[in-house]
This record gives structure tokens, sequence and C-alpha cells, in this order.
């Protein structure tokens, strides 16, 4: 993917850029409640696997959101066209690789090519980047447990892919109001985790990807 330098002179966030750039630790984490209602049966119906679908969402989400696809190189900021997801992948033995996949194309493609990836992931069980690293969300997921809030070890302050992770889908009973009748209503939630680097990302641009993500899911298979 193509990337561009950003005018550092018309950057609006200079300030904050700078003032974020040299923390010893610049990141945050915030973790969301998803709801998955609505979508979880519309994928289980059409027979998708769930981790590459919802993950196709994520990242469409993301990459609407211009600074989730800004990194920094050489004190300066650049910016690329589109980021994919190079996500974690489990190995039999228990552990796990790195598998990228290009996500900007259409939806049953980009499951084609990834079932592709895994086998070749599980021959290989390389544990690095493929491509340009910095040009990618980092993905991955704990299925094992529904938790509330998560943090990820970084290499050093300069480390600015997002990295999203989710876990185990939860239900819960939800009392709703029509016509004034009270009954209860089954959700599906799962926990969202937006890993950032605070010199490029602010909590109006995590805002967008939560709010991009629900349109996404809504829209998502039309």
């Amino acid at each position: 993917m193509s990337r561009k330098h950003i005018d550092m002179s018309t950057y609006p966030r200079l300030d904050h850029f700078k003032y974020f750039l040299n923390m010893a630790n610049p990141f945050f984490n915030i973790t969301v409640e998803v709801d998955l209602t609505d979508w979880l049966p519309r994928i289980r119906q059409a027979g998708y696997p769930f981790f590459l679908s919802f993950q196709y969402a994520v990242v469409q989400a993301a990459n609407r959101v211009p600074e989730l696809r800004q990194r920094i190189l050489e004190e300066e900021i650049v910016e690329y066209d589109y980021c994919n997801p190079s996500y974690t992948y489990g190995l039999p033995n228990g552990t796990y690789c790195y598998c990228l996949v290009n996500a900007k194309q259409p939806f049953t493609d980009y499951l084609a090519e990834a079932g592709a990836k895994q086998e070749t992931a599980i021959k290989t069980q390389v544990l690095e980047e493929e491509g340009d690293s910095l040009g990618q969300l980092f993905i991955s997921c704990t299925p094992w447990v529904n938790y509330m809030a998560l943090s990820i070890p970084w290499p050093d302050n300069r480390l600015t892919n997002p990295n999203i992770i989710w876990g185990r889908c939860k239900t819960e009973k939800q009392l709703c109001l029509t016509d004034g009748r009270v009954y209860e209503k089954e959700r599906t939630l799962i926990p969202v985790t937006l890993f950032a680097n605070h010199a490029l990302v602010d909590g109006r641009h995590v805002g967008q990807f939560f709010s991009n993500l629900e349109e996404e899911l809504k829209t998502f298979g039309e």
C-alpha cells in the first residue's frame, strides 16, 4: 500500500504530537463491549467463519479513521492509503504465528486468500511480520476469556501500529419496554480493545472507530 508524508507545518496536532512523542509510555488501551446480537445469527446462517468475518469488519472500520493509518517515521508522520491486518493464527502445537491478508477486496475473495495464507502458516510457522509491517494493523484474539480490560507489551515508544484485540462473547438479558409491556431481550456482547499511540490518536478517533464498527456490522454482507 502507498503512503504520503504529512506536512508538519500544517498538521493541527503538532503540539500534541510533540508532547506525547518522547514519553516513556505514550500508549493507551480502551475496551468497549460491542453488540453482536443481530450480526452473529447472520454470519452463522451464511456459514462464514467468525474470526475472519469479524476481522474484516474491524479492518474496514479502522481504515475509515485516517489517524489509525498514520505512523511515525524518522520523527515525522506518514499516512498509508490502506492498512491490511497482520493477525495471530493458532498452530497445532499451541503456539501461533502471523498471517497477513489483503482486506481491501470483496469479502469472499478475502476469505479465500486468508484460507490459503493460514495453510501456508501451518507449514512455515514463522513468527515475523510479512511485507511492510509499519503499514499494518496488528490483530489478535483471546477467545478463551471474556475480559473487561487488557494491556499488551510494546518494544519501544515509537510503536504506532494500532493493535486491535477481542475476547470471548457473552450473552446477557436486558429488560426492554415496548407499548407498555416489559420483556427480556437477550444480547450478545464481545469485548474489543484498541491499543494506540497517543502521539497520533486521540479519544475522538477511538470513538469514530467504534462508531464505524457498529455501522460495518449493521451493513455486513449487503
